[in-house]
């Protein structure tokens, strides 16, 4: 069953294709929101039907080789890991409890395995988080790297890994196909035939896991895709080490991540065929797609020692700056974009109540084994360096209405003096394009998401903002902002929405009051946002419309934080 086709929005771009060797006319980028919902053998909720074969969820063992190397010392460095005495010794209380064989004859799902290292104490009793239950203080990467090193190769035919496969055709919602359909389309008008598309997986715990899924995905959209496969392991091995062999080695040490070559060995070799080729430029390419994890991983990969760019982030630069790729990326391979400084985790409630930091985020998971140091895991982590710089004077963030991160970028902008931010939602993204100083930016996919501005003298705790669906590009020459809506685009109606928020910390809070000023421009309360309360007015010239969906598009709008007396700045 093939999913009906929405039209494309237009991309204002120069009709017909551009020759290779000629620059593109504009400066591209696609920031999706995360979450695209796109088929796969590893995603079958979000497929319409079931397909047997392709590959399945890894699986893992638990024999004497396998505990050996999860217990490599190099992956229980970092301050407060449990040592790797105790990691064997949760190991074998693990196998024991799942009768599994100390040989590697019978492969281990991932639920069963996970309970049973959690449950694993080395003491008569643990408590909920205790050192003596070792698997409850380990960081994210921690366990990622630990169950890397107990991963069992995947399926073979005639010695071929059984590789994941997308589906896109087959997705059950439509949004996150329309923006990688409308991200290869830019592609192609750089190449004026079949365009070719690099991905990135740097993000990832393990980059090699997302390969083929997006090598699958771009496929059968009609472009030839190829992996760049950059990560801060093979910065290392490029620029500081000079040496290739060392890959394995500083995998463990930078990643985290044992044992890839056996899992995943055309990657592996593939990897390290780049490594050898000595290449600094970028591959040749009409696009450059950067997928979901943690954006601060994915920019070890393109940053030296010193935090300067690497010659990939230069090459990079260079290509789209000059038109000549476009660039996209989804979660944090939309975030990694930003041009002023980079988000790199915090809640919205942490974000409101206190002052950034600008330190590096402290590591995922670190609140559970208290090993976060100073900065408490949800605090709002800013990087003064940016992310790749190529949204130029913007922060970018994602999961946006989803996880209602409204107040927090606007914090952010804050604390950067940062004039431009950009939020997109999930199964969404903002299509961002530059030319001559001139820049329109369109919503993509389901909904759409947020632009705000604070100019040089906006007050505290205050940005204009724009909520964009389809229909509507908003033009920006400086520090003006233009709303634009397509030929033949309806008003917005009233809305439809049967409760009112009453907390802007709340999913979706903030884009439900959007949505009712988009029918109608009324007096709505305040939201309590903490020791705060956020609020939402129209201006003067706020229009809206109605999307191809059932969301409305709304913009230009006050959003204003009031502080009472005892609120922290």
């Amino acid at each position: 069953m093939h999913l009906p086709r929405v039209a494309l929005p237009i991309l204002l771009l120069v009709a017909g294709g551009v020759g290779a060797s000629e620059p593109a006319p504009s400066r591209e980028l696609f920031l999706a929101g995360g979450a695209l919902a796109i088929c796969s053998d590893l995603a079958p909720r979000a497929c319409t039907q079931a397909t047997a074969g392709g590959r399945g969820a890894p699986t893992y063992r638990l024999d004497d080789d396998a505990i050996r190397v999860a217990s490599t010392p190099t992956l229980w460095r970092a301050a407060g890991a449990p040592p790797a005495s105790a990691i064997e010794a949760m190991l074998v209380r693990a196998r024991e409890a799942l009768g599994a064989p100390a040989d590697a004859s019978r492969g281990i799902d991932g639920t069963p395995l996970e309970a049973a290292l959690s449950a694993a104490c080395l003491a008569p009793a643990c408590a909920e988080t205790d050192p003596r239950r070792p698997w409850s203080v380990l960081l994210d990467v921690e366990r990622a790297g630990l169950l890397s090193a107990l991963e069992q190769p995947g399926a073979a035919i005639d010695g071929v890994r059984v590789r994941e496969r997308a589906r896109p055709a087959a997705s059950t919602v439509g949004g996150g196909v329309r923006v990688l359909e409308a991200f290869v389309a830019a592609a192609r008008m750089r190449g004026g035939g079949t365009p070719r598309i690099a991905v990135v997986t740097a993000s990832a715990f393990d980059p090699m896991e997302p390969v083929d899924f997006y090598r699958s995905a771009f496929a059968a959209l009609g472009a030839e895709t190829t992996w760049w496969p950059v990560d801060a392991a093979l910065a290392a091995a490029r620029f500081e080490a000079g040496d290739c062999d060392a890959l394995p080695r500083l995998r463990l040490e930078r990643l985290r991540l044992a044992r890839r070559e056996a899992v995943y060995p055309d990657l592996a070799a593939e990897q390290l065929a780049f490594c050898r080729a000595a290449s600094d430029s970028l591959p040749p390419v009409h696009g450059v797609f950067f997928a979901g994890g943690d954006q601060w991983r994915l920019r070890q990969a393109f940053v030296d020692p010193r935090d300067a760019a690497n010659p990939w982030l230069q090459a990079l630069r260079a290509a789209h700056a000059a038109g000549r790729v476009v660039v996209g990326g989804t979660s944090a391979g939309a975030a990694v974009q930003s041009g002023a400084w980079m988000l790199g985790n915090g809640s919205v409630a942490q974000a409101v109540a206190r002052a950034p930091s600008t330190a590096p985020p402290p590591e995922p998971g670190c609140a559970r084994g208290g090993r976060c140091g100073a900065l408490p895991e949800d605090a709002l982590a800013l990087w003064p360096g940016g992310g790749l710089g190529l949204a130029t004077d913007a922060i970018v963030d994602t999961h946006f209405s989803e996880r209602a991160r409204e107040l927090r970028l606007l914090r952010a902008m804050q604390a950067a003096g940062a004039r431009w931010g950009y939020g997109a939602d999930e199964t969404s993204a903002l299509h961002v394009r530059e030319s001559d100083g001139v820049r329109e930016i369109r919503a993509l996919g389901e909904r759409g998401g947020w632009v705000l501005h604070r100019p040089a003298d906006a007050a505290a705790d205050t940005a204009t903002a724009w909520y964009l669906v389809p229909g509507a590009v908003l033009e920006i020459d400086g520090e003006v902002a233009r709303l634009r809506l397509d030929p033949g685009v309806r008003r917005a109606r009233r809305s439809t929405t049967a409760d009112t928020p009453t907390d802007a910390f709340a999913p979706g809070a903030l884009r439900t009051l959007a949505q009712r000023l988009a029918a109608r421009c009324v007096d709505l309360p305040a939201l309590p946002a903490g020791d705060a309360r956020a609020r939402l007015q129209c201006t003067t010239g706020t229009q809206g419309w109605r999307g191809p969906g059932a969301f409305d598009g709304v913009g230009p709008l006050r959003m204003v934080v009031q502080r009472s007396s005892a609120g922290v700045r």
